[in-house]
């Protein structure tokens, strides 16, 4: 993986910025032997930020700066990514997640964190009970790119995380409104196993409601069995028995393909009573490997950055992580860089196709960025549950 980073520089480089948003500047020596001399960029071409610790630092304040009165965040509807259009549920509970798993268990950002769950809350407390969607507009970038139940998957996703920390009278919301999003993810899946089918690459919705579920579970919250199973058969049958990953619901773009891959066959492996876990394991090597053998192709996903490459980033971080070792240290280290070189002056990333939006892309990058830290909390709660 050592020749990924220059090749995945000059794909992200050339993609062409919204008018409306800045540029992101030009790589520097981390990029070894790339021409960048005709590449457009901004005026500043010093550097944001000296180390992915400095860049987490400015993307999440550059974060809290775009939250709405409301709580919420907003990515637009397709055409018009802009912050400050009608707040909705997926990007709100994505930026609050990504403002969690920075916070690294401090209160940095606990007024943010607060006020998002809240809103996530709300949308759930006031959506129709005979329904898988929440009280969100529609018609979103989010939805129309990953599909139209990504705010139940994401929102499920979220209250995951914050279940049982945040003070009594909010606890006690949050843990009716878990349940209830719960029983809409159940709601939402397909035959297949899948969780969602209307968009461009559902298959990044789909992972996203297999890994709220299996965080469920952890939290000992009820799920049904054959719900899991079927998503465990669904992950396992993606990468075929040459173990290459099936791209058809990821808009043929390996790296969706490959990173949702790798995250539901990871779960797969580790589930109690999982009828995939063998089968799992060893689908999860095979995706793990070509990650670590991509010299830029893989990675490249689209050809330049849009909020979808940020959630595979993301979850093929938390994949490897749950792994460690040296194919994760080695990934780690990389695609920290990466993200640095291409992190806008005001400390926002901004995609270049398909999610556009700056507060999207910018929660994906942080959440990846912070994909260790959010590892080592996993594992020390992991310890204090068994006692070791």
């Amino acid at each position: 993986m050592t020749r990924l980073l220059p090749a995945l520089a000059f794909l992200a480089l050339l993609g062409s910025a919204s008018a409306s948003e800045p540029m992101p500047k030009r790589g520097g020596p981390a990029f070894p032997g790339v021409s960048i001399a005709n590449v457009p960029t901004s005026t500043d071409t010093t550097g944001v930020a000296a180390d992915p610790a400095e860049s987490r630092q400015l993307g999440a304040a550059w974060l809290k700066k775009t939250q709405q009165n409301s709580g919420g965040w907003a990515a637009g509807v397709w055409g018009e990514a802009t912050s400050d259009a009608q707040a909705d549920t997926a990007t709100t509970a994505f930026v609050t997640l990504s403002l969690l798993r920075d916070a690294k268990g401090t209160r940095i950002h606990d007024e943010a964190i607060a006020r998002g769950v809240d809103y996530v809350l709300t949308s759930i407390e006031t959506a129709p009970a005979d329904s898988p969607r929440l009280n969100t507009p529609e018609g979103t970038q989010i939805q129309y790119k990953l599909g139209t139940l990504v705010d139940t998957h994401l929102a499920s996703l979220l209250l995951g995380e914050v279940y049982g920390k945040m003070g009594p009278e909010r606890n006690r919301r949050i843990g009716k409104a878990y349940s209830t999003v719960l029983r809409k993810v159940e709601m939402a899946q397909q035959a297949d196993g899948s969780f969602d089918s209307n968009g461009w690459a559902p298959v990044l919705s789909s992972s996203i409601a297999s890994q709220g579920l299996y965080r469920a579970a952890e939290n000992g919250q009820s799920v049904d069995a054959a719900v899991l199973d079927r998503a465990d058969q669904y992950s396992a049958q993606q990468v075929s028995a040459t173990g290459s990953a099936d791209a058809s619901a990821g808009a043929g773009v390996a790296l969706y393909g490959v990173a949702t891959a790798l995250a539901g066959n990871t779960k797969a492996k580790r589930r109690a009573g999982s009828t995939a876990a063998p089968a799992a394991e060893e689908k999860a090597e095979a995706m793990a490997q070509q990650v670590a053998g991509d010299t830029g192709a893989l990675v490249a996903g689209f050809g330049s950055i849009g909020g979808e490459e940020m959630l595979s980033y993301m979850m093929i971080s938390d994949s490897l992580a749950s792994d460690g070792g040296e194919r994760w240290d080695d990934w780690d280290k990389q695609i920290g860089d990466y993200l640095v070189q291409i992190q806008n002056q005001d400390g926002s990333w901004v995609g270049h196709h398909c999610i556009t939006s700056p507060v999207f892309v910018t929660a994906g990058a942080l959440s990846t960025l912070a994909a260790r830290d959010f590892a080592d909390q996993k594992q020390q709660r992991s310890d204090a549950a068994t006692g070791s």
